[in-house]
C-alpha cells in the first residue's frame, strides 16, 4: 500500500468533484413540493422525516407524537432534526433542508473512496490522464454514477451509512498500513467509527464481526487486543440505541425490520436478488427490475456473471490485481456482503429494498472495478492499435449505453412529471382534517398529513403487534378508523380483515393506484 499524498493537479480534479457533488445534490432542493415528495425520496424516508420532525418539536422517538417508535435508523434520523428545528414547522422547507445533509456525506464520500484507492495502490500507476487515474476514476464514479446517486440520495440512512463504510474501511487500511501493529487508541478510533456506521445502519455489526474476525484470524494472538478493543468500543457506542430497542420494545431489531420480515417471498427475493447482482456487476446500469420478466432477471445475473469471468480469465486480472493492489483491508467489506446477501434473500422479506440493502456489495465491487481500470486501458489501448475498428466500436457502444441510461435516469429523477400518488393522498387526507385514515404504506403521506394512522407496523408497534396476529381488521376497528386506503393488494386484504369482525366499508374515491374505502358500519 502506498501513503502517497494527492499530487496537485488530482487536489485540483477532487475539488471540482466534490464542487459538482454539492451542486447536483442540493440542486434536487429547488424543485416544486410534489416533485420533491416524489423523487429522489423513498415512501420509508418520509418516517425519517416525520420522527424527526417530533424530536425536533420535543417529542421523542415517535411517529404520531404519542407511541414511541424504533422504526427507524438512529443516526440519519437525529442529523435531520437540525433541518426540522430551522424550519420551525415549515415541512416543505424542512426537507428542501435534507438535500444539504445528502450533499455534505457525498462529497465527504468522494473524499474517502479516493483516499481508499491511493492507500490501496502498490504500484504506481504510468497513467498521465489525471481522470483515468484509480483515485480520480473513484471519486468521479462516486459523483456522476446513477446506482449510487440513486441510493444515496433517496432520503434514507443509505448515503449516511456508505459513507461511514468507506471511511470505516479507509481508517482500518490505514491502520494495518504494511502490517504495522497501532496502538490501542488508534483501535479506539476505529471502534468509535464503527459505532457509528452501527447507528448509521444496524446491519453494520457485521461490518465489525468481520473486522475482529479478520483481526483474529490473520495476526493471531497479536490480533486479540485490537477485536477485542475495537469491538467493544463499538458496542459501548452503539449500545444507547440497543438498551432503548430492548427496554421499549422487548427486541434489538427495529420494529420496521420485523414488520418486513413477516412474509414468506423467498421466490421474489431470488428474482430480485438476481437482478441486482447483474446491477452491480455492470457497475453502470440500474435495470427498472418491476418492468422486466421474471426470466430476465436470471439471464442479466448470469450474463453479468459470463462477461466478469472472461475479462477476468483473459487480462489473468486477479494476478495484477494482487501484484498492483493490496486488496486484504477489503476482505471484511467482502465478507459483510456476502452475509448480507444471504441474510437478506433466504431470512427477510422486503424484495423491493434489495437494491439498498446490497449497497455495500455494490461499494466493493465498484473498488475492484476501478482497481482493473488501468490494466483494461492497457489492453484497449494495446488492442485498439491491432484492431481499431472492433475495440473503438465496442467501446463506444458499451459507454453509449452506459451514459445514455445515466442521464436518461437523472433527467427522469430531475423534472420527473409523475406525480406519487401517496403524496397525492396525503392532500386528500389534508381535505378531511377531523377524519382518520388508515394506511400500510404511510410515509409520504402520514408526513403531509398527521391524520393519517400507520398500518404495516413499521412506526407503529401496536398495528405490528395486530399484524403478527394476523388480525389488523381489530386494529382497525379498536382504532375506529373513518377510511382505509392503500393500492388495491394491499387495502382489500384489510377491508376483509375488518369486515370479519362486523365493519363495513364502500369505496368512495381513488387516486392512480390507491383505493379509498369509508366506514360506514
Amino acid at each position: 500500500m502506498s501513503l502517497r499524498s494527492f499530487v496537485p493537479q488530482e487536489r485540483r480534479v477532487l475539488r471540482i468533484l466534490i464542487i459538482l457533488t454539492i451542486v447536483t445534490r442540493l440542486a434536487l432542493a429547488f424543485r416544486p413540493e410534489w416533485r420533491i415528495a416524489t423523487r429522489p425520496f423513498n415512501d420509508d424516508a418520509f418516517y425519517l422525516f416525520t420522527v424527526s420532525e417530533h424530536l425536533a418539536h420535543g417529542d421523542g422517538l415517535t411517529a404520531d407524537g404519542i407511541h414511541p417508535t424504533n422504526g427507524i435508523q438512529p443516526l440519519v434520523t437525529y442529523l435531520y432534526v437540525p433541518f426540522f428545528a430551522m424550519a420551525n414547522g415549515d415541512k416543505l422547507l424542512a426537507i428542501r433542508l435534507c438535500f444539504i445533509l445528502i450533499a455534505i456525506f457525498d462529497a465527504i464520500g468522494v473524499y474517502f473512496i479516493a483516499k481508499l484507492m491511493l492507500l490501496l495502490v502498490r504500484r504506481e500507476t504510468e497513467e498521465k490522464n489525471v481522470w483515468l487515474r484509480p483515485p480520480i476514476v473513484a471519486a468521479w464514479l462516486w459523483t456522476f454514477l446513477y446506482s449510487i446517486f440513486v441510493h444515496n440520495a433517496n432520503g434514507l440512512e443509505t448515503g449516511v451509512y456508505a459513507t461511514f463504510l468507506l471511511a470505516s474501511i479507509y481508517y482500518y487500511a490505514r491502520l494495518r498500513y504494511n502490517g504495522r501493529n497501532p496502538a490501542l487508541f488508534q483501535w479506539f478510533g476505529l471502534g468509535v467509527l464503527l459505532g457509528f456506521t452501527v447507528l448509521a445502519r444496524i446491519d453494520a455489526v457485521f461490518l465489525v464481526i468481520a473486522i475482529c474476525g479478520y483481526e483474529l484470524f490473520r495476526y493471531r494472538l497479536g490480533g486479540v487486543l485490537s477485536a477485542a478493543f475495537t469491538g467493544a468500543t463499538a458496542f459501548l457506542v452503539s449500545c444507547p440505541w440497543w438498551i432503548y430497542n430492548l427496554r421499549t420494545f422487548g427486541n434489538i431489531m427495529p420494529q420496521s425490520g420485523i414488520s418486513e420480515s413477516m412474509e414468506d417471498v423467498l421466490a421474489e427475493n431470488l428474482r430480485r436478488g438476481a437482478i441486482v447482482i447483474g446491477d452491480i456487476l455492470s457497475v453502470f446500469f440500474f435495470l427498472p427490475n418491476y418492468d422486466l420478466p421474471a426470466w430476465f432477471h436470471y439471464f442479466w445475473m448470469i450474463l453479468m456473471m459470463t462477461i466478469v469471468v472472461w475479462i477476468f480469465r483473459r487480462y489473468s486480472l486477479l494476478t495484477v490485481l494482487r501484484r498492483d493492489y493490496d486488496l486484504s483491508p477489503l476482505l471484511p467489506l467482502a465478507l459483510m456482503s456476502t452475509v448480507l446477501i444471504i441474510y437478506y434473500v433466504f431470512f427477510f422479506g422486503a424484495p423491493h429494498f434489495l437494491p439498498r440493502y446490497f449497497h455495500p456489495a455494490r461499494i466493493l465491487w465498484l473498488l475492484i472495478f476501478i482497481a482493473s481500470v488501468p490494466v483494461l486501458i492497457t489492453h484497449y489501448r494495446k488492442y485498439h492499435s491491432v484492431k481499431p475498428s472492433i475495440a473503438k466500436r465496442v467501446l463506444i457502444l458499451f459507454a453509449f449505453c452506459a451514459v445514455g441510461f445515466s442521464a436518461s435516469r437523472y433527467v427522469y429523477y430531475y423534472v420527473t412529471t409523475g406525480v406519487r400518488d401517496l403524496y397525492l393522498t396525503g392532500l386528500w387526507a389534508q381535505q378531511h382534517p377531523n377524519e382518520t385514515i388508515g394506511m400500510e404504506q404511510t410515509g409520504t403521506s402520514g408526513y403531509f398529513a398527521s391524520n393519517i394512522v400507520n398500518l404495516d407496523g413499521k412506526v407503529n408497534f401496536e398495528a405490528l403487534q395486530a399484524r403478527q396476529r394476523h388480525d389488523i381488521g381489530a386494529y382497525i376497528i379498536k382504532r375506529n378508523l373513518d377510511y382505509v386506503a392503500d393500492w388495491p393488494e394491499i387495502a382489500l386484504p384489510m377491508i376483509k380483515s375488518a369486515e370479519d369482525h362486523g365493519a363495513k366499508f364502500t369505496l368512495v374515491d381513488s387516486i392512480d393506484r390507491v383505493m379509498i374505502f369509508k366506514r360506514i358500519r
